[in-house]
């Protein structure tokens, strides 16, 4: 049987990966993430999965972008 996965708030989601909320809330900034969001009722929610895979993967220098 399949477990059910965990929707996580943009709150919830914004202090995972520490960004502000307004961040995830922004469709752009969600793209150059690569991270999928999904609408429930009018609320937009994460699945715990793709922000554990998205933190795995580690944050990749977007072009023209200098490394620090």
């Amino acid at each position: 049987m399949r477990e059910r996965e965990r929707a996580l708030s943009v709150g919830e989601a914004s202090e995972m990966l520490a960004v502000s909320p307004r961040s995830l809330s922004d469709r752009r900034f969600r793209i150059r993430l690569g991270l999928q969001a999904r609408r429930i009722g009018g609320r937009i929610v994460f699945l715990e999965s793709d922000l554990l895979r998205l933190l795995e993967r580690g944050r990749e220098g977007f072009p023209g972008e200098r490394r620090r």
